[in-house]
């Protein structure tokens, strides 16, 4: 397929956008490490929100939706819908985003030795710049790389994916590393819209081509027969599916652990916890209630347009190309740009961080000058993406890859929560945790089973059992060793307290000891946000779910409900 020219030019002229707002922004962002990482602490709530949903939704994410959709139909969907309770949605908001915030911290690495003391803090914060920060980091580059090039083989055949991903990220890799967060927010903002633009338009053309809802319902009865297409249509999975454990995995044991990275630096970057709060809530009612729903119509559409497709996920970049007109094809190619640069240029910039700061400055170089490290920020930022190019090359599809990643720290996450309320967590505790879910997960990979020659010799659990398995051994190892090592001692959890203000519940002798440090009394109150957080998202998204279906009382009533609890929520929270 050969682009015409007008399609060409909306390109450019995005590209070239981006490119004079990272150039605007470098004055700004080059000043120190604190502004280049965390630009200065000065996001307002806004800017800090639609930053979040724009690094949230990559060029990977519809193509994921579409997998999800095509293996379980649309409560596959609670992949991602699960999280809305946890630190990605009412728990970050509500819990976490004051902690995070009053923390002053650049990475959650960091956070590792203001919360634990000694050595085992120390191995601890590096281990965790390297895992989470390089190479867990470059895996999720990597899927999101390997999206462009499922893109671009359907969108450009003949043409070599290679060149096409290698000259986006130029753009994105060079506003990126002379402007660090401060380009990388305001690209957000314009990225966020026309990235939200496209996915609406590509949803309408797929509307009006399959005749609406009616004809997509008939178009899956057809396909899968009545009985499943009743399972696929519904938003929850029913008792007795294939589905229902992995559903009941999601909802009770997925969604543990703090704000993903690219959430944590927003709310670190936000001008106060207040601005914290209000852009994660913001963030998780937008992306989680709203945002996935065209991606879920237009997959469902593929799936009914092309039942042969050995590879369900180009269906998604299939339907762009078929149905499209010039103009509006450039207009969403550039919104999928969009996609990928804004998640790319995130994850660069905080690999980077962890490079730096819990690396770099923490164990090689420990006095040198803001300049000096500013510059290595900029080094880091290239080597980051450079080791996320190499890993792309080794990914299957981008559903799998997901699994894979929820599985490498399941039952960490519950550490991670834990150690906010409980003063007998310690840095060994977290070792065990993260020993524990790697070494578990990787024995019972399949891809790794086969690979050393055992996987026939074992039984072949489906994942949620396989998750299930590694969360009850990562739980065991961390609380033994909760037990069995020393704890931090007190006078560090002491100033750990003082700074972040946690609340007082588990704190046992810290709190009898100094009790007047600015303990958070506000437990309840938090405790009725997040649950009233979580119900506020999860009516507002299946509100928009039944409207897409034309179940308009039920659309009302959920809405409504969701503005009801809204209000409950922000009356309450400002007595």
């Amino acid at each position: 397929m050969q682009l015409p020219i007008i399609d060409w030019i909306i390109i450019l002229i995005y590209l070239v956008f981006s490119l004079l707002l990272g150039v605007y922004f470098s004055k700004r962002a080059l000043k120190s490490v604190n502004d280049y990482f965390v630009a200065g602490r000065s996001f307002p709530w806004w800017l800090a929100g639609m930053s979040m949903i724009a690094s949230a939704f990559a060029i990977d994410t519809p193509l994921g939706i579409t997998g999800l959709i095509a293996k379980d139909g649309i409560p596959g969907v609670w992949y991602a819908w699960s999280f809305v309770m946890g630190g990605a949605g009412a728990l970050g908001a509500f819990i976490f985003a004051p902690l995070l915030r009053r923390s002053e911290i650049i990475t959650t690495a960091e956070l590792i030795e203001l919360r634990y003391d000694g050595r085992s803090a120390a191995f601890l914060r590096g281990f965790k710049g390297v895992y989470f920060g390089i190479l867990a980091n470059a895996i999720t580059i990597g899927w999101i790389i390997k999206a462009v090039w499922t893109v671009a083989k359907v969108v450009m055949p003949g043409s070599d994916p290679d060149f096409v991903l290698f000259a986006i990220l130029f753009f994105t890799l060079f506003y990126t590393t002379i402007s660090g967060l401060w380009g990388i927010a305001a690209t957000d903002f314009f990225q966020f819209i026309i990235g939200s633009a496209g996915s609406l338009i590509l949803a309408v053309f797929a509307w009006n081509h399959i005749g609406g809802t009616e004809n997509l319902i008939a178009g899956i009865i057809n396909r899968y027969g009545t009985a499943v297409a009743a399972e696929r249509l519904s938003f929850f999975p029913s008792v007795g599916t294939p589905f229902f454990v992995t559903f009941v995995v999601f909802i009770s044991l997925k969604w543990w652990g703090n704000p993903p990275p690219a959430i944590t630096q927003r709310i670190i970057a936000s001008k106060d916890e207040k601005h914290a709060s209000f852009a994660t809530i913001f963030f998780a009612l937008i992306a989680f209630g709203f945002n996935y729903w065209p991606m879920i119509f237009v997959a469902m559409v593929s799936l009914v347009l092309y039942p042969e497709l050995k590879m369900a996920e180009a269906g998604y970049v299939m339907l762009i190309v078929e149905l499209l007109p010039t103009g509006l094809l450039g207009l969403m190619l550039a919104s999928l740009m969009a996609a990928f640069m804004s998640t790319v240029d995130t994850h660069i910039n905080f690999g980077a961080s962890y490079m730096v700061n819990d690396i770099y400055r923490r164990f090689i170089r420990k006095s040198a000058s803001e300049k000096h490290y500013v510059r290595a920020s900029q080094i880091s930022t290239v080597l980051m993406l450079t080791f996320a190019v190499a890993i792309a090359y080794n990914l299957d599809s981008v559903s799998d890859a997901w699994y894979y990643m929820s599985m490498l720290t399941a039952g960490y996450g519950i550490v991670v929560v834990i150690r906010w309320f409980w003063w007998r967590v310690n840095a060994w505790a977290e070792i065990a945790a993260l020993a524990a879910s790697g070494i578990s997960s990787t024995l019972l990979s399949p891809k790794f089973g086969k690979i050393a020659g055992y996987w026939d010799s074992i039984p072949h659990l489906d994942w949620q059992y396989r998750f299930l398995i590694v969360v009850s051994l990562c739980t065991a190892f961390w609380t033994t060793a909760c037990f069995f090592t020393k704890p931090t001692s007190e006078d560090h959890l002491m100033k750990f307290c003082a700074k972040v203000k946690p609340f007082p519940t588990f704190w046992g002798p810290i709190y009898k000891k100094y009790p007047d440090i600015g303990w958070n009394p506000h437990f309840k109150r938090s405790f009725l946000h997040w649950t009233l957080g979580a119900a506020t998202i999860y009516s507002f998204c299946f509100g928009v779910g039944n409207f897409l279906f034309s179940n308009i009382f039920s659309g009302s009533t959920l809405v409504l409900a969701a503005t009801l609890m809204g209000l409950i929520i922000l009356v309450t929270w400002k007595k």
